[in-house]
């Protein structure tokens, strides 16, 4: 709610979200107000596409919002262009401003998209059905299994599919679908933007364009994140989605592999494409059951003992470790300050008794190999295993997915192991960071 005077100050002058208002000499359209927002403060979207908010001394009514409901036009879907299903989960890709309501309204029809991203509807026919509509930090597992169920419904029927999906937990999800959808026999890629529709550096319309243009336009099978390449708005970069991860929190080129080398870019200046991936083979398989009943525990200095009898306590079945560098945690003793730590390792060694317990690494890059210190090897003789070189997103749904699909620990130790859909390389090339 506003504050009295504010209230007071709109209702004299007629002004209502969507009216085109200025705020003590700053001239923009009345925002809705955030339930959460200061009650003396009112938010405008200046022309720059920004929003602002002001504590205002002076509002004055510049023009009255007289739009009429935008009436769609139905579109004609046109012989020999390929056709792309886009599924919608939500997040930012699938939303777009109206600067005559003043706020954000989700794009779920062809006609929307067509509105919003000409260059890819000129390319494609685009055709969309809506999954869920949700800021991706809120998607659960349940959430990965009715996607990769539509993608099963669907996949047979277009030359192509894109999932807008929120940036914060796309990589969870990609790597879900690697796991649930094996050997799809078509291009499947998860899209997002860093940056809304409304602003002069949005990255939407770029990657939804080159998304379809690499779906189209190559025999590329499989799932992928497609996103900007660097900063500028020159390449997009399509990654092995169970190998990706948001590494920067507001950049446009977020999103990096993880052990594994880009399956293409797309020059949005030439429409070059290069393509560095390897058709899949083997039978197409829909697996989508899943065991969500997993932790997470991240090892640093100053860990505590009781903070294993939580997990035991939760009853898991499975726990996913961040340990440091090669996959460590504090197990040794060498002083009074230490002692903790064999405490440590006998209770490891009890949460392995009844749950599968996973080692990964902080670092990242590289791979675990508890063969190499001492630590490591109290680790693995408490009967934990290693990650191999999944960092820990992708442990975590591997392992959800490995206990969904098995029937005791040992099964589920043996196939969280195992290569599905690329998640894991047993031979890692060096590369510069």
């Amino acid at each position: 709610m506003y504050s009295e005077n504010i209230e007071t100050i709109l209702d004299n002058s007629n002004i209502e979200v969507g009216d085109r208002i200025k705020v003590d000499g700053r001239e923009g359209v009345l925002m809705p107000k955030p339930s959460s927002g200061d009650p003396e403060s009112v938010v405008l979207k200046l022309e720059s596409g920004y929003n602002i908010g002001l504590e205002p001394e002076n509002i004055e009514l510049i023009e009255k919002n007289s739009s009429e409901p935008e009436e769609k036009t139905a579109i004609e879907h046109e012989d020999g262009k390929p056709d792309i299903m886009v599924l919608h989960t939500g997040g930012t890709i699938a939303s777009r401003v109206s600067y005559e309501e003043g706020g954000v309204k989700p794009a779920f029809d062809p006609e929307d998209l067509v509105e919003m991203y000409p260059e890819l509807a000129e390319e494609v026919n685009i055709h969309s059905e809506v999954i869920a509509q949700m800021l991706s930090e809120d998607m659960e597992p349940a959430h990965w299994q009715e996607i990769a169920e539509k993608i099963d419904e669907v996949k047979d029927e277009y030359d192509g599919i894109i999932i807008g999906h929120g940036t914060d937990t796309m990589a969870y999800t990609g790597a879900a679908l690697t796991l649930m959808v094996q050997n799809i026999d078509t291009g499947v890629l998860l899209v997002g933007s860093q940056r809304s529709s409304d602003r002069p550096s949005t990255d939407a319309s770029m990657n939804m364009y080159c998304a379809g243009k690499f779906l189209s336009e190559t025999d590329f099978n499989g799932i992928g994140i497609c996103m900007h390449r660097t900063s500028s708005d020159d390449e997009t970069v399509v990654l092995p989605a169970a190998k990706a991860r948001k590494m920067h929190t507001s950049r446009r080129n977020a999103f990096q592999g993880i052990n594994a080398e880009p399956l293409g870019t797309i020059d949005y200046q030439t429409g070059e494409i290069t393509e560095n991936y390897e058709e899949k083979t083997g039978d197409y398989k829909l697996s989508t059951d899943l065991n969500p009943n997993v932790g997470i525990l991240k090892t640093r200095p100053g860990m505590k003992p009781e903070e294993l009898d939580f997990l035991i306590e939760q009853d898991y079945d499975g726990v996913i470790i961040e340990g440091t560098g090669l996959g460590h945690m504090p197990v040794n003793a060498f002083d009074e300050k230490t002692q903790h730590h064999e405490e440590i390792l006998e209770k490891l060694d009890e949460l392995a008794d009844e749950a599968v317990v996973v080692m990964a690494s902080q670092c990242l890059n590289g791979r675990v190999n508890m063969n190499v210190y001492d630590a490591g090897l109290k680790i693995q003789d408490a009967g934990v295993i290693g990650a191999e070189d999944m960092p820990p997103e992708l442990a975590y749904v591997k392992l959800i997915w490995s206990l969904g699909n098995t029937g005791s620990m040992k099964e589920a130790e043996e196939v969280f192991t195992e290569n599905i859909g690329g998640e894991v390389n047993k031979r890692l090339e060096y590369n510069e960071l």
